[in-house]
């Protein structure tokens, strides 16, 4: 398995894939709350983060080389909603809502203890793995 994507191009992808489904699961923010990036990640939401990843890596590898081969539009489509169907679930297996997952890719965009955390992370499981 090949996985060099950097992380931040990855979390913008993941950003355009979930948008509007992250958007209708996040509260709405009080307009004297501040940036919603200030959530608490333990330890244990960056393992689970890292796990949601790395199945969303492998689903978006396999179903790339699928719609490679497809040339009817509505066969493309079908494609891309079953691979966000699956990327979904692999989120929720792994723990996280998709909500969650976003705000933690999110808050990685901004908070360099948090991008090196999950990093460090995913350098581990793809070493153990």
């Amino acid at each position: 398995m090949r996985i060099k994507t950097p992380l931040l191009a990855f979390l913008t992808a993941i950003g355009f894939l979930f948008g509007s489904v992250a958007i209708a699961q996040v509260p709405q923010q009080q307009p004297d709350a501040g940036p919603s990036y200030g959530m608490d990640v333990s330890q244990e939401d960056v393992d689970n983060f890292v796990e949601a990843y790395m199945s969303v890596q492998e689903i978006n590898q396999d179903y790339t080389q699928q719609l490679q081969d497809v040339e009817d539009s509505d066969q493309a489509t079908q494609l891309q909603q079953e691979a966000q169907g699956k990327m979904q679930d692999a989120i929720s297996e792994a723990g996280l809502s998709i909500a969650e997952y976003q705000q933690i890719a999110n808050q990685a965009g901004q908070d360099e203890q948090l991008r090196q955390q999950i990093e460090d992370a995913l350098t581990s499981h793809i070493e153990n793995n």
